[in-house]
């Protein structure tokens, strides 16, 4: 089933005004709860303590060096990088949606996250994580460019360009098996780090340089929202109306593979995060862009910070990796979307 975008009407305008504070004040209790519990539990003073401190307020009593280190030196850029993540994958997720015109589609089961996951390995090898996250990017953008291709047959059904991106996807997630276990394991991370993602070991380096490149492609993303929305008619209506579509491909879709290479590079592959938040944002959002890219956003922040939360907690003291928890949820809506699309 195609998308199409409605111009005419907004009957979304009511949930939007719920959804930024439900959101905003979710964001908040996950953040309360993700820098206090785990295997040391700190005390919601001593947290309220540490952040006072490295923002120079003394409105709090002196954290302890033990809160200090876990708070801010292992738990802070752990929680924002999911944030980081989590906004980038879904807002992605939301962008190829509409490009493709199709719900379906995700920017790992397209294959840009496994083949971003090659690069990453690669990258890792080389120059540790800046390394990672440099060779996702240039990784991510090269299968960006094949899926560009696909798109440019117009022959070719969007709904097969995406059954081609996991055929892609599964291949490219055994070469990164080659990559990794051909590498040596003291600079390389196993390869269940690149194909089922992990938030641990987390550090302010990466979070900052994969804050970079999200950034930098989210704001080309972003100013897509009208373009998008045009797409949504139809390629032949939006070229009658001056659109080049070809560009418009080229451009966001090289902008995703930054913006996913760079994530990889950092966490890992993070599956099904793009597929499950916009679907559900269109819900609250409506199928505007303008609306519908920052509430994927917001939501994908919260969906990878809190499955980030029950992957520290669920199993405790043994942390299992984030991709499960959002592969449990995500691919049972995936095989659902499938049924349904057969049987429309």
């Amino acid at each position: 089933m195609t998308q199409t975008v409605d111009l005419t009407t907004d009957r979304f305008r009511g949930r939007r005004r719920w959804f930024g504070p439900l959101v905003t004040a979710s964001l908040l209790a996950v953040a309360g709860a993700a820098l206090s519990f785990g295997a040391v539990s700190v005390p919601g003073d001593q947290v309220l303590g540490v952040l006072a401190r490295e923002f120079g307020m003394t409105a709090f009593a002196e954290p302890t060096q033990q809160a200090q280190a876990v708070v801010w030196g292992i738990r802070m850029p752990r929680l924002l990088l999911g944030f980081v993540v989590g906004a980038s994958l879904a807002g992605v997720g939301g962008v190829l949606q509409g490009l493709l015109r199709n719900e379906m589609a995700d920017p790992h089961l397209l294959g840009i996250g496994p083949g971003a996951a090659i690069g990453a390995s690669i990258g890792s090898a080389v120059g540790g994580i800046p390394g990672a996250i440099s060779g996702g990017v240039v990784a991510g953008v090269v299968t960006a460019f094949a899926i560009r291709r696909l798109a440019s047959r117009a022959s070719i059904d969007p709904t097969r360009i995406i059954l081609s991106g996991v055929a892609l996807g599964a291949a490219l997630s055994a070469w990164v098996g080659f990559v990794v276990f051909a590498a040596d394991r003291a600079t390389v991370p196993p390869i269940e780090f690149w194909l089922l993602g992990s938030l641990t070991g987390s550090t302010w380096r990466a979070l900052g340089t994969t804050t970079v490149f999200v950034v930098a492609s989210g704001i080309v993303l972003l100013s897509s929202a009208r373009t998008l929305d045009v797409l949504g008619l139809g390629e032949s209506s939006a070229r009658h109306l001056g659109m080049d579509v070809d560009l418009v491909r080229t451009v966001l879709l090289v902008s995703s593979g930054v913006a996913v290479g760079a994530t990889v590079g950092a966490v890992g592959v993070v599956a099904f995060v793009g597929l499950l938040v916009p679907y559900f944002a269109r819900k609250v959002a409506g199928p505007r862009h303008r609306h519908l890219l920052p509430a994927s956003a917001a939501g994908g922040a919260l969906f990878v910070a809190a499955s980030d939360l029950a992957s520290r907690l669920v199993i405790e003291p043994i942390e299992i990796p984030v991709g499960l928890v959002t592969a449990a949820v995500g691919g049972p809506l995936f095989l659902w979307l499938l049924t349904r699309r057969r049987d429309a």
